[in-house]
């Protein structure tokens, strides 16, 4: 069932994100930020009401999911194309996209943990309700914004379905909007499996329950947090490719180390690397490809770039947890680690030919 939950959860991507994209390009973005948090608001304080009147069912559940799915297919390119509208200096994009994941990783530690306690000591109805509070402040953040959204005649004229098309065409003239959309698809396939594989690790390599995985996963935020930073802390976009490349490589590896380590203290050291591999190749690849878009063009290629990174992740769990049950675990992270290396010297290749700057 669980299963089928996250199988529905990821149809909104695939059916809505499309579209989401030529609505971003035609539309004011304030004003769809304003109602896209709105919409959170309104399905976390649903979630919390039913968990609090004891009416929280599968049904419930799996709709719920459902629509905060359709809330974040549009959510997800329509922050990352908004970026470059809240920088003065196009160059310093790279240090928004990067300040952006260092949040991100902060609050991926910070979260879950407070949520485990909060859970523990009143309930779960209790934290979904705190869930709903943090949600609201955001309303009103993104109401304080103030940044202009010029939007092109042609794009305003244009329909949905004509939009889409020529977003689409647009992607596949450029070999570097390709190439990059390519390397997330390929990247995420691989690498965004670590959230499936390690409870099966910690159990059946590690011997070790929730508290050893949860300890593994903060090693990996706390991995990745350290990237952001130093991404941050760049003032160009050059060499960011080779950033990337080696990025992928470190993760690589690291998966690969895993199949082959037995040992709390030595995963723990390897986790670790395979966040700073994670967030140093996916910020590349996203700060790359925002830094040559057209920005009439800019929401349809990023709903393009959400696809290419959250999509191949519903095939890939399924593939990864299948080759897990049958060759084991450790097999499954050296098989997946080894793919994605040989992969990222043929991106590699592929990244030392193209002009990015």
């Amino acid at each position: 069932m669980m299963g089928g939950i996250l199988f529905i959860n990821t149809l909104p991507l695939f059916l809505v994100t499309p579209f989401a994209g030529m609505i971003i390009d035609k539309f004011d973005r304030h004003k769809l930020l304003m109602m896209i948090q709105v919409l959170f608001a309104l399905q976390a304080f649903l979630m919390a009401l039913f968990a609090m009147s004891n009416h929280l069912m599968l049904w419930n559940i799996i709709v719920l999911g459902l629509f905060l799915n359709i809330i974040a297919a549009i959510d997800a390119p329509l922050r990352q194309s908004t970026y470059i509208l809240l920088v003065d200096d196009k160059d310093d994009l790279s240090n928004a996209l990067s300040l952006n994941a260092a949040c991100f990783n902060v609050a991926r530690l910070v979260g879950p943990a407070l949520a485990g306690v909060l859970i523990s000591l009143v309930g779960t109805a209790w934290g979904f309700t705190m869930n709903f509070l943090c949600i609201l402040p955001c309303v009103f953040l993104v109401m304080m914004m103030d940044f202009k959204d010029k939007k092109s005649d042609s794009v305003k004229n244009k329909s949905i379905v004509e939009g889409v098309k020529e977003g689409i065409e647009y992607a596949f003239h450029s070999p570097e909007i390709t190439t990059l959309l390519a390397f997330a698809g390929v990247f995420s396939f691989i690498a965004l499996t670590y959230p499936l594989l390690m409870p099966i690790y910690t159990k059946e390599v590690l011997h070790s329950g929730a508290d050893t995985l949860g300890w593994l996963m903060s090693c990996t935020g706390i991995g990745a947090l350290c990237s952001s930073i130093f991404l941050a802390s760049r003032t160009t976009l050059k060499g960011l490719k080779y950033i990337l490349c080696c990025g992928a490589i470190v993760l690589s590896c690291g998966f690969i180390l895993m199949g082959f380590i037995n040992h709390t203290l030595y995963s723990s050291i390897t986790m670790f690397f395979v966040g700073l591999g994670f967030t140093s190749a996916i910020t590349s690849d996203s700060t790359l490809l925002q830094s040559i878009l057209e920005d009439d063009k800019r929401g349809r290629i990023m709903s393009l770039y959400s696809i290419c990174f959250m999509g191949a992740t519903s095939v890939s769990n399924f593939i990864a947890g299948s080759i897990a049950e049958f060759l084991g675990i450790a097999n499954t992270m050296i098989i997946f680690g080894g793919i994605l290396l040989v992969s990222t010297i043929l991106f590699a290749i592929r990244f030392y030919h193209l002009n990015f700057n």
